[in-house]
């Protein structure tokens, strides 16, 4: 009784937290001015504040709510034709999302504790997680566990349920207190460490892939990130860049992070062109995206509001503070975000489910035309067929001679209708491949 009275604590408190952060997350004007103090003495040193446009929390409020209607009316239609829209694809997390994946020790769990000022999360040199770990603002320091992450409706998390009860016991919640943002959550992933190899025989007994997908298209903000140990020849890396990310460039980055490891300028440039010809495989386009080359200030103390006590770095490492500082100026951009995101996604949606009905309905045209074509061959065959037996019958031919009419009226008719539907099959079948289809979409 007394564990199940302290989850129902801990559920009310983290629902009062998000009400809370819910409201204030898309009141920016009063958020940001509240956090001043801290960006500035964060960004004074190292590079220019945050600097955003307050929009009315009223319009955003009803551009997410319209948004949500209408792609809550577009589903029936996608259930009817077996649209290609996932179910509860409309239903978001409860804050913006910021979203962290990358090799091993390429610096995320660093990362996680510079941007929300606290040590959440252990980092080090060798893997130290495997764990989905979801990071929320709230009243009071809490963990859960997966079951009650996913149990939660009010999070946005339960879809999870479809990858297993693996990943379900592979993910967990911490709430914190005193951090430096509370209008956004951010997600930490496992590291990935297997080579090509490896892969085709070892998994993490749940589909990485597409959890890493799912995560992706319900993230504001995407951070790839690399070290220059392994610049990009992690085969899972490139594997999730290639299949799970494909199609989100408006909102990833690509960050080389721990950048002040390299003691020479030739170790930089040669980690940095295996990373660009490593990505050039698995990117089809001859211009490469950019990559923030950046450093954590690993020697700097941090105090509980995440401000740097020590003198500002060497001249030579400005340049990587400063992208890191870029970096981290657009997580803080995350709601603002949101509502981008929310339009793109239900445009998106709009455009595969109305081609996929354009598709299907020409598909459904030619079906049909080559249907009644063979029904009217059946009909005009099985006319002439009658008709050729009753001249028979009325001019009173002989018997064998009758009986050979009927017959033969009666295989050509079966023979017609058998080869109508092999032809009816064989046409299903053609229309139905890829490159038909591509030819009625360039039509």
């Amino acid at each position: 009784l007394r564990c199940y009275r302290n989850s129902r604590n801990s559920r009310f408190l983290i629902k009062q937290s998000l009400r809370s952060s819910f409201f204030s997350t898309w009141n920016w004007k009063e958020s940001f001015s509240s956090d001043e103090k801290t960006r500035k003495e964060l960004y004074s040193k190292e590079g220019s504040p945050l600097t955003t446009k307050s929009i009315d929390p009223t319009m955003q409020t009803e551009v997410l709510k319209r948004c949500h209607e209408l792609h809550s009316n577009i589903m029936p239609l996608n259930h009817r034709i077996r649209g290609p829209l996932a179910r509860n694809s409309h239903q978001g997390t409860a804050l913006p999302l910021v979203f962290l994946v990358g090799n091993h020790s390429s610096g995320k769990s660093s990362f996680v504790n510079y941007v929300m000022g606290r040590n959440i999360q252990v980092a080090g040199v060798a893997p130290t997680d495997d764990t989905f770990t979801v990071i929320l603002p709230g009243p009071e320091d809490i963990d859960q566990d997966g079951p009650a992450l996913v149990g939660d409706p009010d999070l946005g998390f339960s879809s999870l349920r479809q990858f297993g009860p693996t990943l379900i016991h592979h993910t967990q919640l911490k709430v914190r207190k005193e951090i430096r943002n509370s209008n956004f959550m951010l997600v930490d992933s496992p590291g990935m460490i297997d080579s090509p190899q490896q892969a085709a025989t070892m998994d993490r007994g749940y589909d990485f892939q597409n959890v890493v997908k799912w995560f992706a298209e319900r993230a504001d903000v995407v951070l790839l990130f690399f070290d220059p140990d392994k610049p990009g020849t992690t085969g899972e890396t490139l594997n999730i860049l290639l299949h799970s990310l494909g199609g989100m460039d408006h909102k990833l980055l690509i960050v080389l992070n721990k950048a002040d490891q390299f003691k020479k300028i030739h170790d930089f440039a040669r980690a940095y062109g295996s990373l660009c010809w490593n990505l050039s495989k698995v990117i089809p386009r001859k211009d490469l995206p950019r990559i923030f080359t950046m450093c954590l200030p690993t020697s700097h103390s941090t105090g509980p509001a995440g401000v740097e006590t020590k003198l500002p770095p060497p001249a030579g490492l400005a340049d990587l503070h400063q992208t890191r500082n870029d970096v981290v100026a657009e997580v803080m951009k995350a709601p603002k975000r949101r509502i981008d995101n929310v339009i793109t996604h239900l445009s998106d949606s709009v455009h595969q489910l109305h081609l996929h009905a354009v598709l299907q309905n020409h598909v459904r045209q030619r079906y049909r035309k080559n249907l009644w074509n063979h029904r009217a061959q059946l009909v005009v065959s099985s006319v002439m067929a009658s008709a050729l037996v009753s001249a028979a019958v009325y001019t009173h031919t002989p018997m064998h001679i009758l009986g050979g009419t009927v017959s033969l009226s009666i295989l050509g008719v079966g023979g017609l209708f058998w080869y109508n539907a092999l032809q009816l099959e064989a046409t299903e079948q053609t229309m139905l491949t890829t490159e038909e289809l591509s030819l009625i979409f360039r039509r």
